[in-house]
């Protein structure tokens, strides 16, 4: 395995040194290569607009749903905008449902479903020996050092990736499995799985300890502890008691789609609402899942503050983040003749479900989840604009690019993203993905690299200050093509994304969808 491990150092290193040679080409050499089309000049977007259908709420709601997009396991400072929450209450409690809105989830359940429970879980186990596995540098001490410690290079890891997400890591040649995810993406994933074969929610969990996350799940009146990241190392993914050093013998949380306890995770400031006690069990249920729990990771305690139960019962509340109601929708419910049928047919009655437990005014897992999962389909896809504003990684590519004249900074994100993404839709037609996540994968709809190049232009100067927002608009088209408004000097310009880099005086046809991390309209009148 150790060639493996150098190729992997080699190509990571090439990658970084042709990039920063690439990214550093002028943009007045791309202008040659890109067909511009005079553009006609207006006054302001605001004289054309107005009447308008518009959609313009307060940041805070856009902001509390952007968390859910970018999925930090901690709070940490974006390039350029601030701090970037964690979602409330944490990132598994929005992927789970997030999860089991996926094609992968609901096409692996369909797959390993046996009548028997036990036979189910062996069959997960199975799968997830030939297939699960964690990225290619977390199972390499220099690679791991490497992408902890890059000046270059925001650290990425904390950010937990969906399904589909871990679906496209799993075409890198760099990595060994069909889906990759670090410990924590893998433990929802499987839970995810795991409540669509049928599980209730009062049989599987994630279940989280110190730098961990494994599932835990309960046949026939056994606990298991579900590990499948262990299993790439000992051959197997179910333990009775998991053998984990003293240092990661506490539980700090336990979460599904319908609960959510914490114990307290001991990082006032990376994870501060994460310090208070919440539970939405009942204290008998819990007391007894808690009693099972603590011999299966080696006595552990509850927390950092090592709770007694009967006084965490007593102290702790409700997460108001939570609505306690599970997914009431498994493989019993798929229809088709085929597990791609199936899976399709799953899928939407999920997303039907999800969307009708949503509650802007109090917002909960499932709210979170639609935006997580990038529908479209969504009251707020200023969401999504505003989630590549904050990207780790779009940001530091807009610092690369930044020119010192406007015109140039837009000829030149043009090109480079088209050079860079390849063209390649993995996403549903009503989808798209989180910036940052595009830029790495280098592939993507013209919907993604709109976006991207929305958050990119929001990185990058406009003589004294960032490009703004009035300036920049995603135009989707109803067949979900994505293009870019800029508007320079008071014209419009329409960046396209598809195989050849253009810049049109031509709107493009119908156009449904208009928005940026401020504004949503369903229409452009210009």
């Amino acid at each position: 395995m150790r060639h493996k491990y150098l190729v992997g150092i080699c190509l990571l290193s090439c990658f970084l040194l042709s990039t920063s040679f690439i990214l550093n080409i002028q943009a007045s050499e791309f202008k040659k290569e890109i067909k511009v089309k005079k553009v006609s000049s207006i006054n302001s977007i605001f004289s054309k607009i107005l009447g308008l259908k518009s959609i313009n709420l307060n940041t805070s709601l856009i902001d509390e749903l952007t968390w859910a997009v970018l999925r930090y396991d901690n709070d940490c400072n974006s390039g350029n905008y601030g701090l970037a929450n964690m979602p409330k209450p944490d990132a598994g409690s929005v992927l789970i449902p997030s999860n089991m809105m996926t094609i992968e989830a609901c096409r692996t359940a369909l797959s390993i479903y046996q009548l028997d429970k036990m036979e189910t879980l062996l069959a997960l186990e199975a799968y997830a020996l030939e297939h699960i596995a964690v990225p290619f540098y977390a199972n390499h001490e220099i690679l791991t050092m490497m992408v902890a410690s890059m000046t270059s290079l925001p650290l990425y890891a904390m950010r937990k990736n969906a399904a589909d997400e871990m679906s496209i890591w799993g075409e890198s040649p760099l990595n060994n499995g069909d889906i990759v995810g670090d410990c924590y993406s893998q433990a929802v994933f499987n839970t995810a799985v795991l409540r669509l074969c049928g599980f209730s929610a009062d049989e599987v969990y994630t279940v989280l300890i110190p730098m961990h996350a494994v599932c835990v799940v309960q046949v026939n009146e056994t606990w298991y502890v579900f590990d499948s990241v262990a299993a790439e190392d000992s051959g197997h993914a179910i333990y009775e008691i998991l053998p984990v050093p003293g240092f990661m013998q506490s539980i700090h949380a336990i979460e599904n789609d319908k609960y959510f306890i914490n114990f307290g995770r001991g990082h006032p400031n990376g994870m501060p609402y994460l310090e208070h006690p919440f539970s939405n069990m009942d204290a008998v249920q819990l007391t007894q899942l808690i009693d099972q729990m603590i011999p299966m990771f080696n006595n552990a305690t509850l927390g950092e503050d090592e709770w007694n139960i009967s006084h965490f019962i007593k102290t702790s509340t409700p997460c108001p983040e939570i609505l306690t109601k599970p997914i009431p929708l498994n493989v019993f419910n798929a229809s088709g003749s085929t597990v791609e049928d199936k899976s399709l047919s799953l899928v939407g009655q999920i997303e039907s479900f999800v969307f009708n437990q949503s509650d802007e005014n109090n917002l909960n897992q499932y709210d979170r989840a639609v935006y997580s999962h990038g529908l479209l389909s969504v009251d707020l896809p200023q969401v999504y604009a505003n989630a590549a504003k904050y990207g780790f990684f779009t940001s530091w590519f807009a610092r690369i690019l930044d020119c010192k004249d406007s015109s140039d900074d837009v000829h030149k994100i043009l090109k480079m993203i088209n050079f860079l993404i390849e063209n390649d839709k993995h996403s549903m037609d009503n989808q798209v993905y989180f910036s940052d996540f595009t830029y790495r994968m280098g592939k993507g709809s013209s919907v993604d690299k709109a976006v991207l190049s929305y958050g990119t232009l929001r990185n990058m100067k406009k003589d004294s200050t960032f490009w703004q927002p009035e300036n920049l608009f995603v135009l989707i088209t109803a067949e979900y093509q994505g293009y870019l408004a800029v508007n320079l000097d008071e014209t419009w310009n329409y960046l396209s994304f598809d195989n050849e880099s253009l810049i049109s005086d031509t709107v493009p046809d119908s156009i449904m969808m208009v928005f940026n991390e401020i504004d949503y309209f369903d229409s452009w009148d210009y």
